[in-house]
């Protein structure tokens, strides 16, 4: 039993880390139980259509999108406790053992964070089968709960524990004592291309599909330049964050803030920042588009709507939640940091500016480089009679309302947690 309450015990001392994970299960966990239960709603399956199993492949698409999600969440958690299962392993714990213990602590999250995923859920039901009956032009109640949709999530839930669990006993099994020391030690990342692009032609990818705007639906199938536009996507985004950003952030620390001292703090922040949540960056432009692409290929259907709007609501949600989670994460390498520079004569109050820079550019980096293109798929459909005026309002309301909420929460949790503790240091 030692381990186990070694365990409970790592798992209060890390609060913060826990209940951050436990966020991360417990908010998607409240919108696939709703998913779930508007797929299994009668009157959902009373719809005639001839879409076939398209609902199921959404939910799979969904489905792998949260597994993915944790194992990127769980990651963290466990690079957090490097240094702890290193501790643990030179007093005599086998690696197997302390790959029981990331399990059991990881069971206990999914418990605690699954279960309040479930409850709350169930409390917000009635809007989710409210959004249904009206997307359907029907009526019907707004307390029906399919117990087929409990268990699937707890199904969800179970695949979710095993693959993290997989993914832990590879970290915990392949590392020595000395990685494990040293697991948050930043790896600078290496250029592997065998053809180097100027990095403008990133940007001028990553705004051809505006260009889209101006084809007619009535010449052109507006599925296939959305679709089209998808390979823009990807090609343009990762080439900007890999590329034209990092060059620009250079260029600007040589030749126009080689002087200015809080400019050049907070640009090197960013150039590791953006690093860090390229993966975050791309995955929530790739798929909403999947998304809203899927709607126009199947705009007759209102079930696949139905399906497609509560994924995007996931995936909105997935997105906030990693991106909370990931710089709370980061707070203790910057704390450090903030400490030295402090050390070596920064005040208080210009270490506040680096912080409000720092973060101002890389949550609109974040945010504004995906919602170009979002915007662009959105009017595109809304031109093309997929969705209503009404329709692409909510969905761009969601987007805007979540990220707004997300980033007034991770600026004063980042700022309070990088400056509060370190606040004596300086002058």
């Amino acid at each position: 039993m030692g381990i186990y309450k070694f365990s409970l015990k790592m798992l209060r001392t890390n609060l913060k880390q826990s209940v951050l994970y436990i966020l991360a299960i417990m908010l998607p966990t409240t919108i696939i139980v709703n998913l779930l239960n508007i797929m299994t709603n009668r009157y959902f399956l009373s719809v005639k259509g001839d879409q076939g199993d398209i609902p199921a492949d959404i939910i799979f698409f969904l489905v792998l999108l949260v597994c993915t999600f944790s194992f990127y969440a769980n990651s963290y958690f466990v690079t957090g406790k490097s240094k702890e299962m290193a501790i643990a392993e030179l007093g005599g714990i086998w690696p197997s053992k302390l790959a029981r213990m990331l399990l059991f602590q990881n069971a206990i999250i999914e418990i605690i964070g699954g279960a309040l995923g479930i409850i709350i859920g169930i409390i917000l039901m009635p809007g989710f089968l409210s959004l249904m009956y009206m997307t359907l032009g029907i009526n019907g109640s707004l307390f029906t709960i399919s117990i087929q949709a409990i268990w699937g999530t707890i199904a969800i839930l179970l695949l979710q524990l095993s693959y993290v669990s997989l993914g832990d006993y590879g970290y915990v099994s392949s590392r020595e004592i000395l990685d494990l020391i040293s697991g948050d030690k930043k790896v600078r990342s290496i250029d592997i291309r065998t053809i180097k692009l100027n990095s403008n032609i990133y940007l001028i990818t990553y705004f051809i599909p505006i260009i889209s705007l101006f084809i007619s639906p009535w010449f052109v199938d507006v599925s296939f330049v959305v679709f089209l536009n998808i390979f823009f996507t990807v090609f343009g985004i990762q080439g900007i964050l890999r590329y034209y950003i990092p060059d620009k952030i250079l260029e600007l620390k040589k030749e126009k803030y080689i002087n200015d001292k809080i400019k050049l703090i907070s640009l090197s922040n960013l150039y590791i920042s953006l690093k860090q949540l390229k993966f975050i960056i791309i995955t929530l432009a790739i798929t909403v588009e999947i998304l809203l692409c899927i709607m126009g290929m199947f705009k007759s259907s209102p079930q696949i709507k139905i399906v497609c709007i509560c994924s995007y609501s996931t995936v909105i949600i997935l997105i906030a939640v990693s991106i909370i989670y990931k710089i709370m994460l980061e707070t203790d390498n910057k704390r450090h940091e903030f400490r030295q520079l402090g050390l070596i004569g920064y005040t208080t109050a210009q270490s506040k500016k680096i912080v409000t820079q720092e973060f101002a550019i890389v949550y609109s980096i974040t945010i504004g480089v995906p919602l170009f293109h979002i915007l662009i798929f959105l009017i595109l459909f809304k031109n093309s009679g997929v969705l209503s005026m009404e329709l692409t309002a909510i969905l761009l309301l969601i987007f805007m309302l979540t990220f707004l909420i997300t980033g007034i929460a991770s600026y004063n949790l980042y700022k309070k947690s990088v400056l509060k503790s370190n606040s004596y240091r300086f002058l």
